[in-house]
């Protein structure tokens, strides 16, 4: 019986919670503005800033320092396919923290996880 309770915890994808506090996760803020050409958007930029909120705490925000430049560069590709009428959307912020959130997640971070994203700058000029 207990052979089958761990293979069931095996395929079932069953783990232990994390053995940190989400609380406690720093935020990393290093990254600096990001700049793109919006598509199709001829003369306009687009800058942001963002700050995530980084678990597990040590290893995490160790991890996103060493991708800063996948980080960076995964970010430009995003801003940089946005369309005009993305950048007039009423919640264009909202929308970009879940894209950004799930990139960093599934593209760029492997050990660690990004709990949290804040934007913290926003402008179309």
């Amino acid at each position: 019986m207990r052979a089958f309770v761990a293979l069931l915890a095996v395929f079932c994808g069953c783990s232990p919670p994390p053995s940190y506090d989400k609380d406690d996760c720093p935020l990393y803020s290093e990254l600096g503005p990001v700049r793109a050409n919006p598509a199709g958007a001829m003369g306009r930029n687009l800058e942001a800033q963002f700050t995530f909120k980084v678990c597990p705490p040590e290893t995490g925000v160790a991890e996103i320092r060493r991708k800063r430049i996948e980080l960076k560069q995964a970010l430009l590709k995003l801003m940089s396919a946005k369309t005009t009428d993305a950048l007039e959307d009423p919640l264009r912020i909202e929308k970009m923290q879940r894209e950004v959130h799930l990139l960093v997640n599934k593209e760029i971070l492997k050990k660690a996880k990004v709990e949290e994203v804040y934007v913290t700058g926003f402008e179309v000029k």
